[in-house]
């Protein structure tokens, strides 16, 4: 997740970035001619430094053990390196520091991103909610007698990492979904719901730290007033509550209709724990995971392999990104992570990746939608 932070926060990240490569390019000098060194992530906040003496370890495709190898023929180089050079070096991870806190800033004026990102946003999670409720409506009318037996309901929504700003919803990014959703339940559009079917949308939010609730209250209002009439029988609601989606949410199996989160995976403590809750948490009859995260860059394919370079930065900059931006990691394979999860009982409505070069160093995005089709007849693409 990208953070919002502070004008000290930001200091302090840079100030944490630039001891950091102090201490680092110390100790390689200090391990000598025979030794090599690899800056390793893990899923945690926090990277550390490992060396070897012998032959110079390999980066592993693992995206919990993404490194950079700092080539042999460098080492001549980091052994003659005078204070001055360290100094220069933590200069680096100085500018480094001002610089994502200068685009934070950037993107933190409105509470908005590149309209590039923000319109996958809203197609994306209008996609998941509408094929979530068109699941809700197959089973609510499949009762023995055919015939609509069940009460109507709310269209339930989980967004795991709503944000200390509720950007979302109170961007208004959800009213597209709104927007065709009280259409469908009106008896409108080209595939209308039987107005029986759904009563409204609750949308449920979930961070490791609350919103204030002048942010809540805000976003609530912007639900409640989205494009076009609505009818009265037809509501939009919106909470936010303290959880962690790593360390399990106390919901029964397949409570919500439909889970979301937009670059939320790129932080979590644990990327496959995460989105096997979120899959937990899914409806099994129909119900949708919706995401927009940014990811790594994949040269193995045709569309991303001019972006090497973009490719070695992620690399390098991963470990200073974690320690700049709330355990944001810039080398997760989040979409493919999310697609082999949801493989033994899901299908893949929709799938993109592209580039936000205005979101260096996240340009490389992906979005998805998911539905998992336990007892229900979906067409789709094979994951």
């Amino acid at each position: 997740m990208l953070p919002r932070p502070s004008r000290d926060g930001r200091s302090f990240g840079s100030i944490a970035v630039a001891f950091f490569l102090i201490f680092f390019g110390a100790r390689y000098v200090d391990a000598g001619d025979n030794s090599s060194f690899r800056a390793t992530t893990g899923s945690t906040s926090s990277s550390h430094c490992c060396f070897a003496s012998a032959t110079p370890p390999q980066p592993d495709d693992d995206n919990q053990s993404q490194g950079i190898i700092i080539p042999r023929n460098l080492q001549d180089v980091a052994n003659n390196m005078s204070r001055r050079d360290l100094l220069l070096l933590g200069t680096g991870g100085l500018a480094y520091g001002k610089l994502i806190g200068d685009a934070l800033t950037r993107l933190a004026r409105g509470n908005s991103y590149p309209e590039a990102h923000e319109s996958r946003v809203r197609s994306t999670f209008r996609l998941a909610m509408v094929e979530a409720a068109k699941a809700a409506q197959a089973i609510e009318r499949s009762g023995d007698d055919g015939q609509q037996q069940r009460q109507k309901r709310p269209l339930r929504v989980l967004e795991v990492g709503v944000g200390a700003e509720c950007r979302v919803a109170s961007r208004g990014l959800y009213n597209a979904a709104l927007d065709d959703l009280l259409l469908l339940s009106s008896g409108g559009g080209a595939e209308k719901l039987p107005s029986s079917v759904l009563s409204g949308v609750e949308i449920l939010g979930i961070d490791l730290k609350t919103p204030n609730a002048d942010v809540i209250q805000s976003a609530r209002e912007t639900l409640a007033h989205p494009r076009g009439c609505i009818l009265p029988s037809f509501r939009a609601t919106f909470d936010a509550l303290e959880g962690d989606i790593t360390a399990g949410l106390s919901y029964p199996d397949g409570s919500f209709d439909c889970v979301l989160c937009a670059l939320t995976l790129c932080s979590v403590e644990d990327q496959d724990l995460a989105i096997q809750e979120i899959r937990r948490l899914v409806n099994p009859h129909g119900g949708t995971f919706g995401f927009v995260e940014h990811c790594r860059v994949r040269l193995d394919e045709e569309a991303e392999s001019n972006r090497l370079f973009l490719a070695w930065q992620q690399r390098l900059l991963d470990p200073l990104q974690q320690i700049v931006a709330d355990n944001c990691h810039l080398t997760r394979n989040t979409d493919a992570a999310v697609y082999d999860a949801f493989k033994q009982d899901g299908t893949i409505v929709y799938r993109e990746r592209f580039f936000v070069d205005e979101m260096w160093p996240v340009s490389c995005q992906c979005s998805g939608v998911v539905q998992r089709v336990d007892k229900l007849g979906i067409v789709g693409i094979g994951i």
